[in-house]
């Protein structure tokens, strides 16, 4: 049987270890960065082209593709991720293309196993799109979710060295020719060094 003097001790106990689960669970409040993990895939940036979500190594894709890239930062608001062109971009090629503030992110839902991410604009009916998933996102201790049963995330590697379009699938068997990935919004630990 329990001591009497315990019983406190572990109700603070409960209290102090919810917390921390608590604060993992939160959505992001000030503007962050997606990077993709996966193997041969160590924390690439997640860009804006051409509305759709695509994953770049900079080193290896040529100026001109980069050029037609936008970086970029999010916001969160409930489970909508907007996009914004990042202040530290080295060019504005491509800004025309991405509104401050009207590309959510968003899943695609097409009628393949392999649907884009890309964005959507807010609608200013309140009414969301049915075929695109935008109200579905959020993390936990920096990893991405979404609220889309059994949503995986894939890189395909494009014709340009480097460049990988984004996709995902509600399929548990992986696309052919992609690479699974996770998104995270941590910077790659290397990157973080260098800078």
């Amino acid at each position: 049987m329990l001591s009497l003097s315990i019983l406190p001790l572990l109700v603070f106990g409960l209290v102090c270890s919810a917390h921390p689960f608590e604060k993992r669970q939160s959505r992001p409040t000030d503007s962050f960065k997606l990077y993709a993990y996966g193997p041969g895939i160590s924390g690439l940036p997640i860009f804006y082209r051409n509305g759709s979500a695509e994953v770049a190594d900079a080193s290896k894709v040529d100026t001109t593709t980069m050029a037609a890239m936008t970086p970029i930062n999010f916001t969160a608001a409930e489970n909508t991720w907007v996009a914004h062109p990042s202040s530290s971009s080295r060019s504005n090629e491509g800004f025309t293309t991405l509104s401050t503030n009207t590309n959510m992110l968003c899943l695609d839902q097409g009628d393949t196993d392999s649907n884009p991410v890309s964005f959507t604009a807010v609608p200013a009916t309140g009414k969301l799109d049915t075929t695109k998933h935008s109200n579905v996102w959020s993390t936990y201790g920096g990893y991405v979710l979404v609220t889309v049963s059994g949503a995986n995330f894939y890189a395909k590697p494009t014709a340009t060295d480097g460049l990988y379009s984004l996709l995902w699938s509600s399929s548990a068997e992986a696309m052919t020719d992609t690479i699974p990935v996770v998104l995270r919004t941590a910077e790659p630990a290397t990157e973080s060094v260098l800078n």
